[in-house]
């Protein structure tokens, strides 16, 4: 994931992990999403940020909550050494009100989108990471959330989704063939998350085309 508009363009398509065709081993192409732009209306009403959940987003002992400045998810999100700026939102996003910060190292990266200076969605991602960092991550939330999760899992990717209205918190993790898991976490208003197909019915529609897609690969190898 290169850019947090990339990223949000595939989960708008697949789900979430790369923006890149996955591969069975022996480099069979299993996908190759079209681009997708996100389908939104022109003005997008502002989340009420009075609204505080147990939601949120945690690292080294810090956390980040919806509705919180955006200079406060930079500071708990602090950018790595080498990395790049993001600055695009994601691709067909029409309402100039909202903006997109972040940082990009190739490896792990983080964004914000935001309108009022306020975050309303926040995502951190780690590339090339094995089941026990992603124990690791699952083990934090679930420590500190105190909340039942909904899983939906498949050999491929798998999703877990917390919700306290009027926000939502996924954590993803895509299955790279010789490449590891990318894992992404997101943190946003829902009906935010909606529009951009980060929710169960969408992860549950996503995993089905995962699978469908990975078996059609592993015809295609046999061939």
């Amino acid at each position: 994931m290169r850019a947090l508009a990339l990223v949000l363009c595939y989960l708008a398509a697949v789900g979430c992990g790369a923006p890149k065709p996955a591969v069975v081993d022996g480099g069979v192409p299993i996908q190759s999403q079209p681009k997708t732009k996100v389908s939104a209306p022109a003005k997008v009403p502002a989340p009420d940020f009075t609204k505080r959940t147990r939601l949120r987003l945690v690292r080294r002992g810090e956390e980040l909550r919806v509705g919180d400045s955006v200079d406060d998810a930079l500071r708990v999100f602090k950018e790595e050494k080498n990395a790049y700026k993001l600055t695009d939102m994601p691709p067909g996003w029409q309402d100039e009100s909202y903006k997109c910060s972040g940082w990009e190292t190739g490896g792990q990266g983080f964004g914000v989108i935001s309108t009022q200076e306020k975050v309303v969605l926040a995502m951190y991602h780690e590339e090339q990471v094995d089941e026990d960092r992603l124990k690791e991550i699952l083990d934090t939330y679930d420590d500190n959330l105190q909340l039942a999760s909904t899983a939906v899992t498949g050999s491929r990717v798998r999703y877990w989704i917390w919700e306290d209205d009027p926000h939502r918190l996924m954590i993803c993790a895509v299955q790279i063939p010789s490449e590891g898991l990318n894992v992404t976490v997101s943190l946003g208003d829902s009906r935010f998350m909606d529009m951009l197909r980060m929710s169960r019915p969408a992860a549950e529609k996503d995993e089905e085309t995962a699978e469908a897609l990975f078996k059609e690969g592993l015809k295609a190898k046999q061939r």
